[in-house]
């Protein structure tokens, strides 16, 4: 039985590439519901800056999958969009604007707070330089008041914090990933 950790071992040294093609909607038949669900979850506390060409290709295959699905987000996809805020790369609110615009339910469950990672101005500026004005628009608009409290909730990581260890097994981390 392989667990998490040595998912993610694996999955480190593999090309954005050959990512997709293991972990991604429509790849291996069980890619959506068992492997890259265990990856997320192995991610959550064992992710490093490093990660972040993984997670973001994680985060493409997990926007198809529920696009696909045409309702629903669940946790897999939210966790993709919480680790992008904690790397806090400010090109990733493209990523994350796209995520939460995926269906209406992933625009209400993923926080907008994980596009603003720099902060609201930061993500404007980024924003108006691609031309992402609805983005622009959104970071801008009423529901900035509070994201400096919402903001420190989330990278207290308590949202995540019965994840199992990422050497649990591929299955035990998709379950928990999906419940």
């Amino acid at each position: 039985m392989i667990s998490g950790l040595e998912l993610l071992l694996d999955a480190r040294v593999m090309s954005d590439a050959d990512v997709g093609r293991a972990f991604g909607h429509g790849g291996r038949s069980n890619a959506d519901e068992v492997d890259r669900a265990a990856l997320v979850a192995a991610l959550l506390s064992s992710f490093t800056p490093a990660d972040a060409p993984l997670i973001r290709e994680l985060t493409r295959q997990e926007i198809a999958a529920v696009g696909d699905a045409d309702s629903g987000c669940g946790d897999v996809l939210l966790a993709c969009c919480w680790l992008l805020f904690m790397i806090g790369h400010v090109e990733d609110a493209a990523l994350v604007w796209r995520a939460k615009n995926v269906n209406f339910d992933a625009h209400c469950y993923i926080d907008s707070v994980f596009l603003i990672p720099q902060g609201a101005a930061v993500t404007a500026e980024f924003a108006r330089s691609r031309d992402l004005m609805d983005l622009v628009d959104w970071v801008e608009g009423e529901w900035i008041r509070d994201t400096g409290t919402v903001a420190r909730d989330w990278r207290s990581g308590s949202f995540f914090a019965r994840v199992p260890p990422a050497a649990a097994s591929v299955e035990d981390l998709a379950t928990w990933m999906r419940q």
